[in-house]
């Protein structure tokens, strides 16, 4: 009778143990701990890895192993710790939920109010508070246009479908036409924006979603560029030149080359043989680049395009006045 008490006493011992250290335990160092021979330690595990509910199938039972002379626990789920979240936790989870719901950009209904179900089951008694916290949070609702747009941009995406657009862009007085290849949607300072290529421009851009005045789906698939990520461009990439930005030329002699040294803004430089160079840069307004311009003095000067070279004249008519020259 001792000996099946001291064996239940070993096998009581070795599963929250053994489980509590991921990278195993040697089975010479268990048996050392619990008096026991090498041998019968072994004898041990095997009887605990036949344990389990008796209607249950084999993924509900220990996972008990033993490699290269370490023993190995992996607990069935019924057998872990059940989850717990304080109401702030919680009602941090359905604020999330609840966030994604009503955006419009989650095209999984059914599935989002399930998880907000089984999340206030897990919650139990605290269920109501974090509930409650949640609810009394608001969380603002798009636009109906803007939330149609996302569902369907993020479906295209997902899909690799090509989406045909009518951008309203802030410098053009009508929608514009353009066949977009659409990558992902981003969130950025309050807006949803889609970042995809841009057939009309030739390159990746950005569109604000609630400047899309019209959206429809060609069915045509395209094929995304090999290693682009949406997280990684997002993350990466200081500037994204959106939809309706302006391209402007900018030359600058060699005494402006030299003071710029390694530190060019985001653009396209061509080197010229008397040591100046060219910029091409894209801007969403021209208050940056007129005043990085101005900073150069007489050694840099905007050449293209025109309402560029009037917002610069514009700024340098300001300075003069505030001056008083």
């Amino acid at each position: 009778m001792r000996d099946v008490s001291q064996k239940i006493r070993r096998l009581l011992y070795i599963v929250p143990y053994v489980a509590k250290h991921p990278e195993g335990v040697a089975v010479d160092t268990l048996a050392k701990m619990l008096g026991a021979e090498r041998e019968e330690m072994l004898a041990d595990l095997e009887l605990l890895s036949q344990v389990g509910p008796p209607d249950g199938d084999p993924g509900e039972y220990l996972l008990v192993s033993v490699e290269e002379g370490r023993v190995f626990v992996d607990l069935a789920h019924r057998l872990t710790r059940p989850l717990r979240l304080t109401p702030a936790e919680g009602a941090a989870l359905l604020l999330g939920i609840k966030a994604m719901r009503e955006s419009g950009i989650a095209p999984f209904d059914a599935a989002m109010q399930g998880a907000e179900k089984k999340l206030l089951t897990a919650l139990g008694r605290d269920a109501r508070e974090a509930e409650s916290l949640a609810t009394s949070t608001v969380v603002a609702e798009p636009d109906a246009a803007v939330a149609s747009h996302l569902r369907a941009l993020v479906t295209a995406a997902r899909r690799s479908e090509r989406v045909e657009i009518e951008y309203a862009a802030v410098s053009r007085a009508q929608a514009e036409h353009r066949p977009i290849d659409p990558y992902g949607i981003v969130h950025h300072a309050g807006e949803w924006y889609m970042v995809g290529h841009c057939h009309k421009r030739g390159d990746v851009r950005t569109f604000r979603i609630d400047r899309i005045a019209a959206l429809k789906t060609t069915g045509q698939k395209f094929e995304q560029p090999v290693g682009f990520s949406l997280e990684a461009y997002r993350r990466e990439r200081l500037y994204v030149p959106s939809a309706d930005s302006v391209t402007v030329r900018i030359h600058l002699d060699p005494l402006a080359v030299t003071r710029i040294g390694a530190n060019w803004p985001v653009g396209e430089v061509t080197m010229q043989d008397d040591g100046s160079a060219e910029l091409l840069v894209d801007c969403d307004g021209f208050e940056w680049v007129t005043q990085w311009v101005l900073g150069l003095g007489r050694h840099a000067a905007i050449v293209a395009p025109d309402e560029a070279k009037l917002a610069m004249r514009a700024r340098l008519q300001k300075l003069r006045t505030e001056l008083a020259i």
